[in-house]
């Protein structure tokens, strides 16, 4: 269990020096920034279209294989999309003992290896009935969830969970898209200068994009409508800020 001094050391907020505003890009860098924004999307758009067409392609393949209709596999490539947000581990109960046993040695002054915990002890657990192994993995479940969980709030680690879950967002839209047959798009865009990032867009077909200047009847330019909404969000969502 967390001592005190621990749970207070996680929950106080890490100390930061103050960030140097940053001078407003000239017109000449906010284009350029634009062009290189604009390839990278026609890059990615073309990387996806040809994922597209590969599990398509391997969706007709193996209906043919299988005399299965492709969207039979497609449903399989995609059905349950949500696991991949919400996975859990499941608890292995050798590993729950390894853990345990681990921690008893330690506070006896004794460190194994993984190997040499496994020579001398696994005869121990072989011999444990089937409830006290239930028992072992509950235990470890709740120190497992009592364990704080420190935030990796560095501007690395948050682009990376914001790809990763852009990326889950992504294949759970197309699998939607596939299984049910809806369109739709979405924008993320950070609401703090405390990191950099580019508003993450993602439509479920190109012809919905091309579609978005007619359905605000004005000109429509994604990059564009991401930096403004970015923007409203750093603002704090006030209308009145931006």
């Amino acid at each position: 269990m967390p001592s005190s001094l621990t749970i207070a050391a996680v929950s106080q907020p890490r100390n930061r020096p103050p960030t140097q505003p940053r001078a407003p890009l000239t017109a000449a860098e906010k284009k350029e920034k634009k062009r290189l924004s604009e390839e990278q999307k026609e890059a990615m758009d073309e990387d996806i279209a040809q994922w597209h067409a590969s599990t398509r392609a391997k969706a007709i393949e193996l209906g043919q294989k299988y005399n299965k209709t492709e969207r039979y596999f497609l449903d399989i490539f995609f059905q349950g999309g949500a696991r991949m947000v919400h996975s859990q581990e499941k608890v292995n109960a050798y590993n729950a003992f390894k853990a345990e046993k681990a921690a008893e040695l330690r506070a006896e002054g004794r460190v194994l290896l993984a190997t040499e915990l496994h020579e001398e002890y696994f005869a121990e657990y072989e011999a444990m009935t089937e409830e006290e192994k239930k028992d072992l993995v509950t235990r470890y479940a709740g120190v497992k969830a009592a364990a704080p969980k420190l935030r990796r709030d560095t501007p690395r680690a948050r682009m990376r969970d914001v790809s990763n879950t852009c990326k889950n967002l992504e294949m759970l839209m197309y699998g939607l898209s596939y299984r049910v047959g809806v369109e739709g798009f979405f924008c993320v865009v950070r609401n703090s200068t405390d990191f950099h990032m580019n508003p993450q867009w993602y439509f479920t077909s190109q012809a919905l994009e091309r579609y978005m200047p007619l359905a605000v009847r004005k000109k429509w330019n994604t990059g564009d409508v991401g930096t403004r909404i970015e923007a409203f969000a750093v603002a704090g969502c006030d209308t009145l800020s931006t």
